[in-house]
């Protein structure tokens, strides 16, 4: 049975950090692969390194000012993703993550449902996405669940020689 636990940095930092490494480690492998672009020269950092210090800002959140959570089955940590705010009545929606072998089994549809609810019972009426143009099968999830395109917002963490390579979501909620 897979658990959504509410993350706890004191608690679950280490997991966390495996599991935002593993996915940005993904994210520059495809940037790498489909445009030849190095990102991690851009940021200065390895994959690690950003994993650490994204994580502490990311997940640092705790209602009503955000939310993150990780999935567990068992003593696996499979997955994760947050909602965290930008600006009054404003929230968006961080590193949903699912592992691969993991997938297909509706659990990110799952989670972002979840971050929707912890949203509207935050008091937040609109909820922000960024991700990358190559991912569509989040495409697909996130259009399902009524978001749609729109400009580029300033709370992105996505570095400007990246976004031209990236889709910028919102749903009102």
């Amino acid at each position: 049975m897979v658990e959504f636990i509410q993350a706890d940095l004191g608690v679950h930092r280490a997991l966390l950090v495996d599991l935002n490494e593993e996915y940005l480690g993904w994210i520059v492998g495809n940037l790498q692969k489909l445009y030849g672009i190095d990102a991690m020269s851009i940021v200065h950092q390895t994959v690690r390194q950003y994993a650490e210090r994204t994580i502490d800002e990311i997940a640092v959140f705790v209602p009503p000012e955000g939310i993150f959570y990780l999935l567990k089955e068992g003593e696996n940590a499979i997955g994760m993703g947050g909602l965290r705010r930008v600006r009054k009545g404003v929230a968006e929606i961080k590193r949903m993550y699912v592992k691969p072998e993991y997938r297909g089994k509706g659990l990110g549809k799952a989670l972002l449902q979840q971050l929707l609810r912890k949203g509207q019972e935050f008091g937040f009426s609109l909820i922000l996405l960024e991700t990358g143009k190559f991912m569509t099968a989040a495409h697909r999830l996130y259009r399902s669940a009524g978001f749609a395109e729109r400009p580029e917002y300033p709370e992105t963490e996505v570095p400007p020689e990246l976004r031209p390579l990236w889709l910028f979501m919102e749903k009102s909620i």
